[in-house]
Order: structure tokens, then sequence, then C-alpha cells
């Protein structure tokens, strides 16, 4: 896990100025050696978190022995040995025992076919001195990021979007704006940032150093492999994907460094301890957030988990004060809103973990490829309700309550909307001109004709990048990697064949990985109902001193999202909140979630 910056413009040779604050930039990413190339027409900047072959033969800049190519490469591939193997076979000589020559001397004998070898996340970029350009690529769940600025004859790209801020403005993406008040992500390419854009999983580009033009293609869509095989038995399907989980943990336990477990007293984290620990001599460490009183603290659960294996557990106790002082730290990170209410106490969780890994396994994805949401358990009612919704427009639907749930959905996507537990009708209300139009969740939904496959789509696409991308910032801004042992593209073509009324049957949630886990965890962990990670957000905003410092910036003079609606409607969501707790809270913690962010880019930006 590391940071990366390329800079192409055809004759410009940059600042060294410029290349030090990008190299300051990315210093979380990669606190343990940094590099840079600086051609006319090109810069590599890159900062290194070292986990395989720590050594100095495999800092980056990386350049291979006929001077050709040149590396910069952020993330891990898990099958590095093998693809070292095959270069070797073919007559390649390797010099280091890490993953990224494994990369670098691939697309030397191979070009862009290696990026049909590679199992891992990565973001890279390679330059030709012979083509004289540069190829650049990104895995194909997004695992890893890559920011694209194109301006110009410049393109610019970035493992984040602060880099990139040095050669233009920050100025929140008028596009972006209605998906982060309403799902509090922005899909596809929005970046959250005007100009700047996201560059999609699976996507390879091409950059002449010449003129600065821009090939794209699409390498890999893990929505291709949305293919249920109805010929598969409920016994195939469940050996099929326990024989691919097994493995895929088993990959990603390949470090130089050690590693440990983010360990929240789910099934899908606690599975992943279990499997770790049939892998690792010794003890595994484990840590898990500890919010105390609160009543969905998982604590109880974890401790059946850590007493089964004997695990090196640690608690890391957080309060509100903890969550409010941290918020501006992991918003300038998440570079936006955080997608989710948990990445703070993730990121503060990752501080703690830096002290003895560099390494962290996490349960990210399991619900989005075994289906564990409620939205599975249910499927059939909202699919009903879409269905009905469309025969009438909405305000013809009476506001009785049977046909609430039919009102809500009417005159949307109810794939599209179906992980939106929050009154997203409410905040549409508050800013009539920020309401999101059909964009990439609709289209990864129009792709399917059937419901269930549409619920998928939606998630391992935007919903699963917010996850993934959460992971990623919050744990490397303590300089730590966080692995996703769930998503993984080999797994992925195992789970996505498996057919829906086996994965998916309405009512009981990822029945499949559960009765996968009944051979390590106990049955009253797995089976009951899901929590994730809840915090009590009401009170944390109710104190004064903690949270609720926040609510008056949404209130304040220079308040940033009364750009988008009437002061009014804030002061009453506030005063309602304040006054018997009218207001719901989590619709005024997304208003504080997004002013916040708002307040870190410069004045006016709005």
């Amino acid at each position: 896990m590391c940071g990366l910056a390329a800079l192409i413009e055809p004759g410009r040779r940059f600042e060294a100025a410029l290349l030090d604050g990008i190299d300051a930039d990315l210093f979380h990413r990669g606190p343990d050696s940094g590099g840079r190339l600086s051609e006319p027409g090109l810069a590599f900047v890159f900062r290194r978190l070292a986990i395989l072959d720590p050594t100095p033969g495999s800092d980056q800049p990386m350049t291979d022995a006929s001077g050709r190519y040149t590396i910069v490469f952020n993330g891990e591939i898990y099958n590095y040995r093998a693809v070292r193997t095959a270069l070797e076979q073919a007559g390649a000589a390797l010099c280091t025992d890490g993953d990224t020559e494994a990369v670098l001397e691939g697309y030397a004998r191979w070009g862009e076919a290696v990026l049909d070898r590679l199992e891992g996340m990565y973001a890279f970029a390679i330059f030709d001195r012979q083509q004289y350009e540069v190829i650049a690529a990104r895995d194909p769940f997004g695992i890893k990021p890559l920011y694209l600025l194109r301006r110009g004859r410049l393109v610019a790209l970035a493992s984040e979007m602060r880099p990139l801020l040095r050669l233009t403005e920050a100025r929140p993406d008028p596009r972006a704006l209605p998906e982060l008040l309403t799902w509090r992500w922005a899909a596809g390419r929005l970046s959250n940032l005007e100009g700047i854009e996201r560059l999609p999983g699976g996507t390879v580009l091409s950059i002449s150093i010449t003129d600065g033009t821009v090939g794209e293609r699409r390498f890999c869509d893990p929505l291709d492999s949305l293919k249920p095989d109805d010929s598969l038995t409920g016994e195939q399907a469940e050996g099929i994907a326990r024989s691919a989980l097994e493995g895929s943990v088993r990959a990603h336990l390949a470090s130089d460094v050690g590693y440990t477990v983010q360990l929240s007293g789910g099934v899908d984290s606690s599975l992943v301890a279990a499997l770790a620990c049939g892998e690792t001599d010794g003890r595994l460490r484990s840590f898990g957030v500890n919010l105390g009183s609160y009543e969905h603290d998982e604590a109880p659960w974890r401790q059946q988990v850590i007493d089964r294996y004997a695990l090196d557990h640690q608690e890391v106790a957080l309060t509100g004060r903890d969550f409010a002082d941290a918020l501006p730290r992991a918003l300038r990170h998440m570079e936006g809103p955080t997608p989710h209410i948990g990445c703070v106490l993730l990121m503060l969780l990752c501080d703690r973990i830096r002290l003895v890994s560099k390494v962290v396994l996490t349960g990210e994805g399991a619900d989005e490829f075994f289906g564990g949401y409620f939205r599975y358990g249910e499927w059939r009612q909202t699919r009903l309700r879409e269905l009905l919704g469309g025969l009438l427009p909405r305000p013809l639907w009476p506001k009785l309550w049977p046909f609430k749930g039919v009102r809500r959905l009417a005159g949307v996507d109810a794939a599209a909307y179906g992980g939106v537990y929050d009154d997203f009708r409410t905040l549409h209300r508050l800013f009539p001109a920020l309401i999101p139009r059909p964009a990439a969740r609709e289209n990864a939904s129009g792709r399917f004709s059937d419901f269930r496959d549409r619920l998928f789509a939606v998630d391992q696409t935007a919903y699963l990048e917010s996850l993934l991308v959460r992971q990623d910032k919050m744990s490397m801004a303590a300089s730590v990697e966080a692995r996703v042992p769930y998503v993984h593209m080999p797994l992925a073509r195992d789970l996505n064949r498996i057919p829906r009324d086996i994965r998916v049957p309405g009512g009981e949630t990822k029945p499949v990985l559960k009765n996968i886990a009944e051979a390590y965890l106990p049955a009253d962990l797995i089976r009951r109902r899901k929590i994730g990670l809840l915090t009590p957000i009401g009170a944390w905003l109710a104190d004064g001193e903690g949270l609720g410092r926040y609510l008056d910036d949404l209130t304040a003079p220079d308040c940033r999202l009364a750009a988008y609606t009437e002061r009014r409607k804030l002061r009453d969501v506030v005063d309602g909140f304040r006054n018997g707790g009218r207001s719901d809270p989590a619709v005024v913690m997304r208003l504080v979630n997004l002013e916040t962010w708002l307040r870190t880019l410069p004045s006016g930006a709005t």
C-alpha cells in the first residue's frame, strides 16, 4: 500500500517545489521511503509503505533492466508468486522478492495482457520510454483509488485528490452534491470535486507524452460475472463458495511484516479471523471498537471469537467526544463527506493498529456478494413496491401506513434507492435543487432484469466502492494497509454464479455464508440480526461540547449549505432536533457531515 502521482504534459518540466508538495501530500500513505522521476513532459512521485519485500531493492519508482519501463505501483498482487514463476519460466531474471517487479516485468513481457493475470488490489502507472507514453490501470473493483485530472494537454493521476489540487481549484462538483446528500457517496466517475474524476475500476489508460492524448478501455467489468448458474445445487454452490473464500483469505495473508484483523463481532470479520487463524503461526492479533455502555456495542460477540481462537485482542475504547474531535481529520482524508458514520471510528481504530502492525484484514464486502443487507431479505416486498409505484404518480399515493413504502419508492429505481434507509424525501424537500438524477446506480441496475441481480449490481459497484474507499482512506490516514478478502475477483466470479434462490431466497440474509460459518463460529453469533457499526448518533449530537458543536455551523452566517436552500429550513431542522427531537438525528448528521466537509474547501468554493 502506497501513494503515487503521475503528471504528464508535453514539453513541461515539472517544478521541484510542486513535486515536493505532492510528496508531502502523499507522505501518510507511505512513510517508509519515497522517490520520484522527473523528465521533460513527465513526473512520477511515490511514497512507499513497505510490506512485500520491504528491502530498498523494491523501492519505487522502479525501472526494468532494459531501462525502457519505469513503474509506480500502489497495492498488493496476491498471486504475485505465480506471476513471478511464469516470468521466470519465460526467461526473466528477477532481482527482488516482491510484487512490484512482477507487474513491471509482466508488462514488459506481455503488455496490457498482464492485467488478465493479476489478482489483487492495485493502481499503477508505467512509463514506456520507447512508445513515449504512460500506461495507467486500476484493479477491477477499484479497491485502490486513482483520480484523474485533465486540463488542456495536462493529464495528472494520483492516489488522492490533494496532489491534484496543486494543479486546479477545489470546487464541489454540482453533479456530485445531490448524490452526496442522498447516499453520502457520489458514484461512478464522480470524485466530489469539479474537474477531477475517479478512474473506474478495471480501466486502463494510455497517455501520450508527445501530445497529451488519452486512450481508455475497460479490461475487466466485474458485473459481467453476474450470471447465476441454475444447474448448481445448494451443496455444490456452498462447496464452491467455501473453497473460494478459504483461498481468498489465504492469499490475503501474504505479508513480510505480519498482519492483524479488524474484529467487529459480526459474522463477516469473525469468519475472516477464524480462517486466518488456521493459516497463522502463533496468536493472531485483532482489534475492535468499544463504545462502552452503548446497547449496540458488539464487544460480547467479539469475546466469543476471541475466546474460541485465543486471539491477541485489544479493545479500543472510543467516545462521542473522540468522534467529534476526529471528524474534521476524517473528512480531510476522505476528501468528501464520510460515506458511513463508522469512518471516523475506523480511522481512530487504525491509529491504534499502526502501533503494532502495517496490515489489517477486514470483513468488508461480504454483504455485497453474499446478500447480507436487510434489502436482500425483503427483496420481494421492495420489488412489489416499485411495480406499484410505477402505476400512479407519487402525489396520488395516500400517506397512510400501508402505502408509505410504495409512496417512498414511487418514481425511483428501487434497487438504486434500496440502500437508503434514511428519509431521503425529507432531504429532497430541504434541498429541492439537489435531487439526484438517474446516473451510475441506475445504469448498473438497468443492465439486469431480475430484481436480485439489480440489487447486487448496484451494491457491487456504487455501494461497495464507498466501503472500499473508506477503508483505504481511513486506514491510510494512519499509514495502515486495509485488505478485503471478500472483494477478490476469483471469489466474485464463483459467488456471482450461485443460483439466486440459493444465494438470496428472501427472508434470511446471506444463507450461504452463514452455512459456511457454522464450522467456525458459534450458532448464536451467526444467526443473530445484523447490526453493523451502529453509533448513538442522537446522543452524540445532543452533546454540545461533542458532536453537537457542529450544529451551530448549520445556522451560522457563513453556512455553506445555505447556498443550496433557505436558511429558515436549516434553522428549523436544528431547532427541531434541539427542542424535543422532532428532527431525525440521521438527517441532522447528514447535514453536519456535508457542511463540515464543505468547510474544508476554500471560502467561496460553493
